[in-house]
């Protein structure tokens, strides 16, 4: 990784939160609008309030990217939850977005679970899909104006990724 792409990864402060909530809505623009209608942005938007990430980050473990000082990443486990995984579009496919899984799926594993799940977004299914993420269902919610908000319910198995790291 060149010094330019030299990332910093840490747990998320309660200072970090105006400016996770900034990225989230600024990725949610850039990566969702193609996708979704603008009643599924808005609710992604209402969902990732930050009330919503405060209390996450209290219940689970939030980590944060940072890049050049910015913030450029962040992601979230509750239990065996992953979410609220964001990377701020001009930073993407550089491998951060595959360093904030791995470090969540490490957290998982130095808390004991063995399988972790998410819910992912129409354009961030191929990302969990190469990282070996198994889809259990293609499932929607009802959002404003009786439109669809349609995503996916994935899971890993995170036994399987540990006897590969022993061979």
């Amino acid at each position: 990784m060149s010094k330019q792409n030299k990332v910093n990864v840490r747990e998320f402060r309660s200072g970090d939160l105006a400016e996770v909530k900034g990225l989230i809505c600024r990725t949610i623009d850039k990566c969702y609008s193609r996708v979704y209608c603008a009643e599924a942005i808005k609710f992604f938007k209402g969902w990732h309030c930050c009330l919503k990430i405060l209390q996450n980050a209290e219940e689970g473990y939030t980590l944060i990217l940072e890049r050049n000082g910015r913030i450029v990443g962040t992601g979230t486990i509750v239990g065996d939850e992953i979410m609220r995984v964001f990377l701020d579009p001009v930073s993407q496919k550089q491998g951060f977005g595959k360093l904030i899984m791995c470090k969540l799926e490490e957290k998982a594993v130095s808390n004991g679970i063995d399988v972790v799940k998410l819910d992912a977004s129409l354009p961030s299914k191929k990302f969990y899909d190469l990282l070996g993420y198994v889809t259990l269902k293609h499932t929607f919610l009802e959002v404003e104006n009786n439109k669809r908000l349609d995503y996916y319910k994935m899971q890993k198995d995170l036994t399987k990724k540990l006897q590969r790291d022993l061979i």
